[in-house]
């Protein structure tokens, strides 16, 4: 099974309702709903089968650790939010210990390690960073 179809049925089993449809200029969003979660996606700003698994593990990143902003509150920062929902996709869809084995064994290019993670290359380098330079692992 591939990541995409994984990222929907895990949102599925969790009871996190995903909708497509258009917006004016979001290309994805989640929210809280009555104690749940929704996920919107507009199919029409998603350029690629890598794009939507990327912004479909950012939005459940914010649903399953309950990640959402109060925009009327000025100690609710935004970025705080949005780090820890890449957070979460991050180790969901790139574990430390298989991007580590891939780059061993010779996958070092970003475009290939995405492909191979089924991720875009931006996210691909903020995983990098993430486990390199701001949890300290090493590929050595």
């Amino acid at each position: 099974m591939d990541r995409r179809t994984a990222l929907y049925n895990y949102a599925q089993k969790k009871g996190i309702e995903v909708d497509w449809f258009p917006m004016q200029t979001a290309a994805a969003f989640s929210l809280p709903l009555d104690g749940a979660c929704a996920i919107a996606i507009d199919p029409q700003k998603i350029s690629s089968a890598a794009d939507e698994s990327v912004k479909l593990a950012h939005e459940l990143g914010h649903c399953v650790y309950g990640g959402f902003y109060n925009r009327a509150s000025p100690l609710d920062v935004k970025e705080q939010h949005e780090y820890k929902a890449n957070v979460w996709a991050v180790q969901r869809m790139i574990p430390w210990s298989k991007l580590r084995g891939a780059v061993r064994s010779g996958t070092t290019e970003l475009w290939e390690l995405a492909e191979l993670f089924g991720v875009t290359e931006p996210f691909m380098h903020w995983a990098i960073d993430y486990y390199v330079q701001t949890k300290g692992k090493s590929f050595d």
